[in-house]
């Protein structure tokens, strides 16, 4: 609290808010990364536009978090008094350039989730998928720039001082609608796959599960809602204080976008720790449970991949849902099973392992295991 004037000082709030969402986008994305490198799998143009969505997010974090000693999460008038009035010029230009960067990081990561559908559709929703990305990309670069090009010099947007001109409303206009677009954008990416996983040869339960799995993109819409909501508030003067708010529902849409877009990847490790357990319970070794996780079903591309000879039969209920399978290819759409992958229990029992694998498909077929 600031004694003197019993004012909340959101700036601590803020830096934790800010390395929470940094650290969750970080563990989701490495998870995701490690189920490809793991399986072999080439890392694609989405998976590079996530990892620098998240390293700009980390870049703006450390800038917000510069700020936040400076006095940012503060009232405009307690930081003067604190600090002198010569230390709002360089905060302001520093949140100009988090909101800038912020606003490109969002853009991409959402962009990544759009190119990973390309690789598994065709026709007219592959047009509308290329209309997406493009629209947003440009929609939410111009609510970005608008930023510097609110006044008339360009530096007067962080310097009010400086004679010139401003147009705050464009920028506020411009933000809201980009903002908002992307938001629809985020629902419309989410319902673009059940179409295609509805029609797939599998359990009901398992398409449900596939196709929320993909739809988590909805929580990303939702957080660009609130900070569209924050754009239209009117910050004043106080701006030091109000616009924290905006910051941290800034980074929480990218954290939620990166997040979503790992989620259908994960599945693959949710579903060989779990094998990985049941063998534990029927084997009583917590050792062999932790070898079977670490090398459970390694497989290639467009090969066939033998596991470990000592691998846990799959349960009943399991093998339901495992007999049909999708591969994705270059060519679009969903076809018949190309390959079959090969299990070996402690009995030697043969056993089959049918899967999808969201991954490396510029190689005529690809499997993607989406659990």
């Amino acid at each position: 609290m600031d004694t003197g004037r019993n004012v909340p000082n959101l700036g601590p709030n803020l830096n934790a808010g800010l390395w929470v969402c940094s650290s969750l986008a970080c563990s989701f994305l490495s998870l995701r990364l490690y189920c490809k490198i793991k399986r072999h799998v080439s890392l694609q143009y989405d998976d590079y536009l996530l990892v620098v969505s998240w390293m700009i997010q980390v870049t703006c974090s450390i800038l917000v978090s510069i700020n936040v000693a400076a006095g940012f999460g503060k009232r405009t008038e307690d930081v003067i008094a604190e600090n002198g009035p010569e230390n709002i010029v360089p905060i302001t230009l520093k949140e100009t350039i988090v909101g800038f960067l912020m606003t490109l990081s969002a853009a991409w990561s959402k962009t990544s989730f759009a190119v990973t559908l390309l690789r598994i559709t065709k026709g007219q929703i592959k047009t509308l998928l290329w209309m997406i990305i493009i629209t947003m990309n440009v929609f939410m670069t111009v609510g970005a720039l608008s930023l510097f090009f609110q006044c008339s010099p360009v530096a007067k947007s962080w310097d009010q001082d400086i004679p010139g001109a401003c147009w705050h409303e464009f920028n506020t206009i411009a933000g809201m609608f980009s903002s908002g677009y992307s938001a629809l954008m985020d629902f419309v990416l989410a319902l673009l796959p059940w179409p295609l996983i509805l029609h797939l040869k599998m359990k009901t339960k398992e398409k449900i599960g596939v196709a929320v799995a993909m739809s988590m993109g909805i929580c990303a819409g939702a957080t660009a809602i609130v900070k569209c909501y924050y754009l239209g508030k009117p910050h004043g003067e106080d701006f030091f204080y109000e616009g924290s708010k905006l910051v941290i529902w800034g980074s929480a849409e990218v954290a939620t976008t990166i997040m979503a877009a790992s989620i259908p990847v994960l599945r693959v490790l949710i579903r060989d720790f779990r094998e990985s357990v049941a063998w534990h319970r029927q084997s009583g070794s917590f050792k062999s449970a932790l070898r079977s996780f670490g090398r459970k079903s390694r497989r290639i591309s467009g090969h066939i991949a033998i596991a470990d000879q000592r691998q846990m039969p799959r349960s009943l209920n399991d093998q339901g849902s495992e007999k049909s399978t999708v591969s994705w290819v270059d060519s679009g759409g969903i076809t018949r099973p190309q390959e079959v992958h090969i299990r070996f229990d402690h009995r030697t029992n043969a056993r089959f392992d049918h899967g999808v694998d969201l991954g490396h498909l510029n190689r005529g077929v690809e499997m993607a295991e989406l659990g």
